[in-house]
């Protein structure tokens, strides 16, 4: 039996600052949207954004620097709320 090899895209490594970079990009990009949405659409742009976030906490957890986390991880929970 034979392995199929890993994809490309699943082999790729990440620093903190790029995933952190990403996650508040997504973050301030849905907000944004919802804040010129009304109703459904506005709340879903919300989801998205609280999703792009608890995904961003979830892949970063772990990081060494736990000073860095936490101010990080206030600042993108404060960009849900702006």
């Amino acid at each position: 039996m034979s392995r199929k090899p890993v994809p490309p895209s699943l082999t790729a490594a990440f620093s903190y600052a790029q995933v952190t970079q990403n996650a508040e990009a997504g973050i301030t990009s849905h907000m944004h949207a919802a804040r010129r949405s009304d109703g459904v659409v506005a709340r879903a742009r919300q989801e998205i954004a609280y999703g792009i976030y608890i995904g961003w906490r979830t892949l970063v957890e772990s990081y060494a620097d736990q000073a860095t986390y936490l101010a990080d991880d206030r600042r993108l929970e404060t960009l849900l709320t702006l």
